[in-house]
């Protein structure tokens, strides 16, 4: 695996050069979007930080600590006592919420308490390994993988609100997490690493909420085909609009307005409503 960068912090991966897949992705909501989110990065939430601290705590959980104030029980930062505390918490430390720390610990157990969540978890790999590798036309990408083992497996850590497998599916294809394992694998074959035995990837989910049920999703080739169709058309989008240097929204073109589906399968009938909401009753 040398072609993988092993040693690297998010901050030095942050300043290499290379398209990202979260910056791609912005194309699919519109080329407008893509440069707005350029100049404009996306603010953390709550949600965000939660899930970049459970990515520490279980693959980097030597940084943790240096990363991340776990906030004493009792203490309210809003108080005398709260603020001599905060104080004493470097700059640039991220300081977790109330009852964060003992959600993430659970969360964290949960993981490991998961035979096949556990084996990918300590299976022979590394953690957060940076690739780099040239696309269509030279361009260059980069991305961060949460792992990569030895025999060429991806794993990727995920945390859901949405648990229940309909649910998250849904969710996580909204999101695209299929084109993210995509990108991940077509940087891997691009630089010769090894690919998996049975072409097969594993996203390793665990709920945010009680009981913190963890779930291990397999992603296979007619995904990754999917989420690498994708992928290619945000790319040939991104090289028409670099060309032309038009960066349209979602909605260019006039767009005829419609009754919405719910309007339509009622039985009060369309006219009803057309007519309601212009006081015509």
């Amino acid at each position: 695996m040398n072609s993988i960068i092993e040693t690297m912090t998010y901050e030095m991966y942050e300043t290499l050069p290379g398209l990202r897949f979260s910056q791609l992705r912005r194309i699919e909501e519109s080329p407008l979007a893509y440069r707005w989110h350029l100049d404009n990065p996306d603010t953390e939430t709550r949600s965000t930080t939660l899930g970049g601290a459970l990515h520490a705590l279980v693959l980097e959980p030597e940084t943790f600590d240096n990363r991340y104030a776990r906030r004493p029980p009792g203490i309210n930062l809003t108080t005398k006592e709260g603020r001599m505390w905060k104080e004493t918490v470097p700059f640039g430390v991220e300081i977790l919420g109330a009852g964060d720390t003992e959600k993430l610990d659970l969360m964290r157990d949960s993981l490991y308490r998961h035979p096949l969540a556990r084996e990918l978890l300590e299976a022979p790999g590394i953690n957060e390994g940076t690739i780099q590798w040239k696309g269509h036309g030279g361009r260059l990408h980069k991305a961060r993988m949460d792992r990569i083992l030895t025999n060429g497996v991806i794993i990727d850590l995920k945390t859901t609100s949405y648990f229940e497998q309909r649910l998250f599916q849904s969710d996580a294809w909204k999101r695209f997490y299929h084109a993210q394992f995509a990108s991940y694998d077509w940087a891997c074959r691009t630089r010769g690493l090894p690919t998996p035995p049975n072409g097969e990837h594993f996203a390793v989910v665990v709920s945010s909420a009680a009981p913190y049920d963890v779930a291990v999703y397999a992603i296979g080739e007619p995904i990754l085909a999917a989420g690498l169709a994708d992928v290619e058309r945000w790319l040939r989008t991104l090289s028409h609009c670099e060309k032309t240097n038009e960066w349209p929204g979602k909605y260019p073109e006039i767009l005829e307005f419609t009754p919405p589906k719910w309007a339509l399968d009622s039985e009060l009938g369309v006219d009803y409503f057309v007519n309601q909401a212009g006081g015509i009753l």
